[in-house]
């Protein structure tokens, strides 16, 4: 048993270690070795597994149309023509390998009986694996081989891929372009289990399929490499036994530089090549294609640790109610947005002319602070008041005969009334000044704060307070205690 094990993130892919176990002699079966392999290498989150090649029927198809479903529905009858048994009993699975002329796909199809994939997975299963791809190795290895040579600016080449070990041999030849053109698998190997090669009867069978495909396709020749894969990779003298049967040189595919496609360094591959080939299956950005057999009834069902898949729907569902409410937020900011706009434009419009350009969040303060301002101003004016000035002093003026013997030193005149301070020549002369006041019609409630005699004996000191019609007393208009 061959693995090959690598670490993927979102943007990085590593290859973290290759392994192989050997059956032991008392094991029935490989799952003792697959056992032992997974404790080594630890339990994966994905697992990809190879069918033996030689349990699988291959075909390249030319079909007229490139409708994904139509391909899935006419694969299977397509690749019954070319085959002498019926598909009924059979699982089939291909991959699209190239664009045709005009509205044609070029598929590699491949079938295998259900009988032996339902033998691969109850022998993986033994081991707790679930496999979610079942493919065909030599056919990703061939991919991964076209992929690296001509996508690091190399010269395009043909290549005719050979994998082997002691108990099979595969063979793929892949066009100029990376089209696959052939696919060979044969049982029996050109090598022993020692590394030493076969006898020429056993290597004749193999070596002529090997040669008949390469001729097959003659007029590239000159065009094509030849790598050897697999165990057979790391034995010298199998290299040698192609290269004189092929009369070609022959590439060691362990020496392939995977510099391009996995983070960090990689070590000679070439025994494990067609596991790291189906790893590839999994890259993050643009991943082979794999044929997977895993259809219908085999279907992988299983739950991947870190897949997201099973989510997508409620998620999507989520996001979508998401935006919704998201999009219902930003159409009420939106909508309040443009009312305060029009409030502030109205405001600045009704403000204008009183406080020039302001801002309107600040224009309450701003025309209360104007209208204080203001009153102040007009205090002392006395522009805010119920009776003018001036109106109040021709009342009084109106109000006291010509002559009248009284000296006003001070006149007040606020909101409430007048207040006047002076002197007269008598007592007699204060009381009259009062009445007069008082039948002048402009005033209400008169009192006389202050009277008494001054510095000068004949002069009478006086305080007169004369309230406005209608106006509320204040506490300083009680007279005073020593009023006479």
């Amino acid at each position: 048993m061959r693995a090959a094990a690598a670490e993927r993130s979102w943007n990085s892919f590593t290859l973290t270690g290759v392994y192989d176990k050997v059956r032991a002699d008392d094991e029935a079966d490989l799952s003792g070795a697959l056992s032992r392999l997974v404790a080594e290498a630890g339990e994966p989150d994905i697992v990809i597994s190879a069918l033996p090649p030689d349990l699988v029927a291959k075909r390249l198809l030319d079909l007229p149309f490139k409708d994904s479903r139509r391909l899935h529905q006419v694969v299977p009858f397509a690749l019954e023509e070319h085959l002498p048994f019926p598909v009924d009993n059979a699982t089939v699975a291909f991959t699209r390998v190239a664009r045709g002329e005009g509205d044609h796909t070029l598929v590699m199809a491949a079938m295998v009986r259900k009988a032996d994939l339902q033998h691969h997975l109850d022998l993986l299963q033994k081991a707790g694996l679930d496999p979610k791809i079942v493919t065909l190795a030599p056919l990703a290895l061939a991919a991964m081989f076209t992929r690296g040579t001509n996508g690091n600016g190399n010269k395009p080449m043909a290549h005719l891929v050979v994998e082997g070990d002691e108990s099979s041999t595969s063979a793929v030849l892949v066009d100029l372009v990376g089209t696959p053109r052939a696919l060979r698998s044969m049982r029996g190997g050109l090598m022993t289990s020692d590394g030493s090669v076969v006898s020429p009867e056993e290597a004749a069978p193999i070596l002529n399929s090997v040669r008949q495909t390469l001729l097959a396709h003659g007029e590239e020749t000159d065009q094509t490499e030849v790598i050897v894969a697999g165990a057979a990779a790391a034995y010298p003298k199998v290299r040698g036994l192609l290269s004189e049967s092929l009369a070609m040189a022959v590439r060691d595919g362990g020496a392939f530089d995977y510099t391009g496609i996995f983070e960090g360094s990689v070590p000679n591959t070439g025994k494990y090549s067609s596991c790291v080939a189906m790893l590839l299956g999994e890259l993050p950005s643009k991943p082979l294609d794999l044929i997977n057999f895993r259809q219908g009834e085999f279907m992988f069902r299983g739950r991947i640790r870190g897949d997201l898949t099973p989510f997508y729907t409620s998620g999507m569902l989520l996001g979508a109610l998401l935006a919704v409410i998201v999009f219902h937020f930003a159409l009420g900011v939106s909508a309040n947005l443009h009312r305060l706009h029009k409030l502030n434009a109205a405001i600045a419009a009704v403000a204008g002319p009183a406080l020039g350009e302001t801002d309107p969040s600040n224009v309450k303060v701003e025309l209360q602070t104007g209208i204080v301002k203001m009153n102040k101003r007009l205090n002392l004016i006395g522009g805010n008041l119920t009776h003018s000035p001036l109106d109040t002093l021709v009342a009084v003026s109106r109000a006291l005969p010509p002559r009248f013997p009284v000296q006003m030193a001070d006149v007040q005149i606020d909101s409430q009334g007048l207040r006047v301070t002076g002197q007269a020549d008598s007592f007699a002369t204060v009381d009259q000044a009062k009445r007069a006041l008082d039948a002048s019609g402009f005033f209400g409630a008169i009192e006389v704060a202050h009277a008494k005699a001054g510095s000068d004996p004949s002069k009478v000191d006086f305080r007169m307070d004369a309230d406005f019609k209608d106006a509320t007393p204040s506490a300083d208009r009680i007279p005073d205690a020593d009023a006479e």
